[in-house]
């Protein structure tokens, strides 16, 4: 047994060796006020498990458990507590930096064994902690993420849980204080240096050493009112663009929920308002609860630029709070006008793009309403039951079904038969209609979570960020080499002295024209993202623009009337301005400048937005900047050392790159119709790779493959279709 047990301890995982070590701390801080001996043995035991920690490569500091021994011999619980909590989150940091460092090595089967340590962000009954870390490492090891997005997913995750811990430890702290309760003082104080202690290189990072030294300065304090003061804007984890905008939309919808619930849970009027049904006062609560967990999140983003708005959110949310819990409760209306009110203000304070449609965000408030249709059914309440199913059924129907009908048409019918009459398991309606048993109604509800758990993943696919950054660095390194090719073209004629100061007009007008495009990207931005409440349809119209330019500039190139045709406009454009005197001779060559660049910007701009429509920006920045860095090397090349290039080739070669982005961007953009509704859907009988959706938009339907078919073979059709009647000429010439 002996030999056994030995065994056991050192198989054990650093996650079971970590609780072994908290729970026997925690038994012993509750014995140490009555039994010294029995606090002294779980000390013990807590020992054994930190040397099986230590054995795993975790450390901790010099003489920690003998100053935990002077606590119990002191029977001081309020010290316990301090060490406690500092050993605790130690522990969390340490785990934390294996975890990277495993990652950034590429070893997987370590970064599993560290995952395990750590703690989530607190949980509403109906808000389940998110393991959006775990779920990175099991795409990254089939291959559906890289290591750095995995890094990224596993940073945003665990950050964004520590700074949550954190803002509740520093809650935990000031109620405490108000109560003069030292012991939970004590340990919480301890545990938001501690979480602060992991954040602190995030912060380092966004704010620099200088501030990271007062942030640090103002949590040794020990003053919870200091600690929120340092923290006030700090956000750990950035969240990316659909994050936000789920963040964004959980806060609206339950917030939305709670008077509903309300409603249906008091009657009377002002000042004798009766709570007629608990439960659904118990709902509103859960949804006031998951609403201000979601808005918790977003409000370090929003508070620097609007801190009159945001603590003007904050109070309404207490209001809210204290009236869902006062025993003269508001009456409905009153409840249901402060909830517009407010949510009218998080409206007008949350930017266009946070508040796009966001299905995935939906599935949280749907799964909300599932744990509401149980509860019901455990109170007898069919009646609520079917209430809460409806409202759930009806929230899937109006966003995440027509997604899911275009990533996986067979997911959507085995959540529509659960949701309805479906037979095995039996769908919930079925399952109300005949009274069924509330264990049976769980069975059904936790098939309807592991599908929803799988639509949030399929949901979740985006276009893979590298494809969107390579195709951004293919179109700006296109459009700029057919610039930089037309600038050299007009240029070569005023090589003579006496020429040569008919260059600088030329050159000013290419910057106004760099000048009108930067102009022209923040207009363009800017009129779409008043349209961004539109979600998709927004997205799919842009691309549908940029596709149009696509075709039109690609059978324009592969005709030499493309080419040829637009350098001989400009050398003519260029000739009448030559032949002018003075300013009009100017202002002509500052014109021939700027259409010749102009027009490659407009394209670029354009092309630019449907690819930050589909991804973000900074997956397209770091294109645009790898292509400009290609163009503005190449322009040197060519202007300072007079390098002479294949032109043709090299044109050609650039094609063939536009005419694959042009076959993503079409099956990506017909992928998008289809989730609005614009196309219908088709199944396509074999499975598609996430990899190929990823990168090259072929999902596994009939009208998006035909669509990226067609596209090519219209462009390659028109190419030879020109080789072959430019043959023929040359035919018909030596014959004659």
């Amino acid at each position: 047994m002996v030999v056994l047990g030995c065994w056991a301890l050192a198989q054990q995982s650093p996650a079971e060796a970590a609780e072994q070590l908290r729970a026997a701390l925690s038994q012993a801080a509750l014995e140490l006020n009555f039994d010294s001996a029995a606090a002294g043995s779980l000390l013990q035991e807590a020992e054994q498990a930190a040397l099986q920690l230590e054995k795993l490569g975790l450390r901790f500091e010099q003489n920690t458990f003998a100053q935990l021994k002077e606590q119990v011999v002191q029977k001081n619980p309020a010290g316990f507590a301090q060490l406690q909590a500092r050993l605790w989150t130690n522990l969390l940091a340490q785990s934390y930096q294996r975890l990277e460092e495993a990652l950034r090595a590429g070893n997987l089967e370590e970064a599993r064994n560290w995952i395990s340590l750590r703690e989530y962000r607190p949980a509403t009954p109906y808000a389940p902690p998110a393991y959006d870390a775990t779920l990175a490492l099991e795409e990254l090891a089939h291959n559906k993420l890289d290591v750095q997005e995995a890094l990224t997913a596993v940073q945003s995750d665990l950050l964004g849980a520590y700074q949550a811990r954190l803002a509740q430890a520093i809650e935990a702290a000031q109620q405490a204080q108000q109560q003069g309760y030292q012991v939970r003082l004590a340990e919480q104080i301890a545990l938001a240096q501690g979480y602060f202690a992991i954040l602190a290189d995030a912060y380092r990072q966004q704010r620099g050493e200088a501030a990271l030294a007062q942030a640090q300065q103002a949590f040794a304090t020990g003053q919870p009112a200091a600690m929120l003061k340092a923290l006030e804007g700090f956000q750990a984890a950035p969240l990316s663009p659909r994050e936000r905008a789920k963040r964004a939309n959980q806060t609206l919808r339950f917030l939305q929920l709670v008077p509903v619930e309300y409603r249906r849970g008091v009657r009377g009027t002002e000042g004798e308002v009766r709570v007629t049904n608990e439960l659904e006062i118990i709902e509103a609560r859960s949804f006031l609860r998951s609403a201000q967990s979601a808005w918790k999140v977003l409000e370090p983003l929003l508070i620097k630029d609007q801190q009159a708005q945001v603590n003007l959110v904050n109070q309404r949310f207490a209001w809210l709070e204290q009236a869902l819990y006062a025993h003269t409760p508001p009456t409905a209306d009153r409840l249901s006008d402060e909830v517009d009110a407010t949510v009218r203000l998080l409206s007008e304070m949350l930017p266009e793009s946070w508040r796009r449609a966001d299905p995935s965000g939906d599935l949280e408030v749907i799964r909300q309403q599932l744990r509401s249709l149980e509860n019901a059914v455990a109170a007898g309440r069919y009646d609520l039951a079917e209430t809460a199913r409806l409202d759930a059924y009806a929230m899937l129907e109006s966003g995440a079904e027509a997604r899911l009908r275009a990533f996986n048409p067979q997911l959507a019918l085995d959540l529509e038969s659960l949701f309805w009459n479906g037979v095995n398991p039996p769908g919930l309606a079925r399952l109300i209609r005949d009274k069924a048993s509330p264990l049976e109604v769980r069975s059904t509800r936790r098939a309807l979570e592991s599908k929803l758990s799988e639509a949030a993943r399929i949901l979740g696919r985006e276009t893979s960020p590298t494809t969107i950054g390579i195709n951004a660095a293919i179109i700006v390194f296109r459009e700029g080499l057919e610039a930089v090719l037309i600038i050299a073209a007009l240029l070569a004629s005023f090589r003579r002295p006496e020429n040569l100061h008919l260059r600088r007009p030329v050159w000013w007008g290419v910057g106004l024209a760099l000048v009108a495009s930067l102009l022209t990207w923040a207009a363009m931005w800017g009129t779409i993202q008043q349209f961004a409440r539109f979600g998709e349809r927004v997205e799919a119209v842009v691309s549908l623009l940029a596709i149009g330019v696509l075709l039109l500039i690609l059978n324009w190139f592969y005709h030499k009337v493309y080419w040829t045709d637009r350098l001989a406009d400009f050398h003519q454009h260029k000739q009448q301005a030559v032949q002018k005197t003075g300013w009009a001779a100017i202002l002509g060559l500052v014109a021939v400048g700027f259409e010749s660049i102009y027009r490659e910007g407009f394209e670029t701009v354009l092309f630019l937005q449907s690819l930050v429509l589909q991804g973000g920006f900074r997956d397209v920045l770091w294109g645009i900047l790898v292509g400009l860095s290609s163009v503005i090397l190449l322009g040197i090349a060519i202007f300072r050392f007079q390098i002479k290039l294949p032109q043709k080739k090299m044109l050609i070669f650039t094609g063939v790159l536009i005419l694959m982005v042009l076959v993503v961007m079409v099956g990506q953009t017909a992928h998008v119709m289809q989730v609005v509704g614009w196309l219908p859907i088709h199944a396509f009988p074999l499975e598609v790779p996430f990899w190929l959706s990823s990168w090259f938009g072929l999902y596994a339907t009939w009208e998006g493959i035909v669509l990226q078919a067609l596209s090519a073979g219209v462009v390659l059709g028109s190419y030879f279709w020109a080789e072959r009647i430019k043959r023929n000429h040359l035919g018909r010439l030596k014959t004659a």
